[in-house]
């Protein structure tokens, strides 16, 4: 009897019946360096910022936060697209997957877009003055169409004159520039891909008391 209850005994250790469970991977915390103060009123798109913007906070695992207020006065469509796909949830878990130091960051990649506009960029009919400036946001698009605009979104780590007028700028990085320089960083130089995974945990939006409306999408049907 004793040999039965011991054989009963080893049996539940190696199958772990006694309820261990398995240990979770902990969490990757980045040696990001402190966030350097900026003066919101020495950027170059302060003449944009104010008090009623929306305000999109983005998450980035493991690394901190950026900030970042949108334009409406700027591109107003293309603000209401934005909004409308962080208020879908879209955007967690998503990446930034295109990295390019001294150039920008690009994330929002999606296999199904929902809503695809029209570009609202000077070359495209529509007078927007906001240049491609260091955290500076902006649209990404296919190559030679202006209306293929869709979920994915890059940030600029550097002043990049060549895409004035031929993308949607919409808004600009306030806190965070931090977190943008590491990620920028993260790039071997071999690929546009970050060398480490970069992940967006999460993506809010403060819109202070103003309604915005659902985007105008391209039917494409």
């Amino acid at each position: 009897m004793k040999k039965t209850l011991l054989v009963l005994l080893l049996v539940f250790i190696s199958f772990g019946l006694f309820g261990c469970e398995k240990e979770e991977p902990e969490e990757v915390i980045f040696d990001v360096p402190e966030e350097v103060y900026v003066n919101l009123q020495d950027l170059p798109y302060a003449e944009y910022l104010n008090l009623t913007n929306p305000v999109v906070t983005i998450t980035v695992k493991g690394m901190g936060d950026i900030v970042i207020q949108l334009f409406p006065s700027v591109a107003p469509n293309t603000v209401n697209n934005f909004i409308a796909y962080i208020e879908a949830g879209v955007y967690t878990d998503n990446e930034f997957h295109r990295v390019i130091v001294d150039f920008m960051i690009q994330g929002g990649e999606l296999d199904d877009p929902s809503c695809t506009i029209e570009g609202e960029m000077t070359s495209n009919g529509f007078e927007n003055n906001l240049v491609h400036d260091r955290g500076v946001l902006s649209m990404a698009r296919v190559p030679g169409d202006y209306n293929s605009q869709g979920s994915q979104f890059f940030i600029m780590h550097a002043k990049s004159n060549f895409l004035n007028e031929e993308y949607t700028t919409f808004g600009g990085v306030v806190s965070g520039f931090n977190v943008l320089d590491f990620i920028a960083q993260l790039n071997d130089g071999a690929t546009e891909e970050p060398s480490t995974p970069v992940y967006i945990e999460g993506i809010t939006v403060e819109l202070n008391g103003i309604s915005y409306p659902a985007p105008i999408c391209i039917d494409n049907d």
